[in-house]
């Protein structure tokens, strides 16, 4: 899907990519896998839609390490 691990992975790029950079200042990669995990479930919790999020995405198969690494790495470049 678009270079990415799966559709579930490419789903958190395509709606957050642009702000991933804006949030977070961190270039460990492990670090910003889990502050990104972490950020997501943070806003079902916040979000009424949750439900309907959970119900077409699931994250247990986003690549927070791919993420991560395309922040630290890609965008660095």
């Amino acid at each position: 899907m678009n270079g990415w691990t799966n559709r579930e992975t490419w789903v958190i790029n395509l709606h957050l990519g642009d702000h991933i950079t804006e949030i977070f200042d961190e270039t460990n990669v492990e670090t910003l896998a889990d502050c990104l995990e972490e950020y997501v479930y943070d806003l079902l919790d916040q979000e009424e839609i949750s439900g309907l999020f959970a119900d077409l995405i699931d994250l247990t198969c986003v690549n927070w390490r791919e993420l991560a690494e395309h922040y630290v790495y890609d965008m660095a470049a």
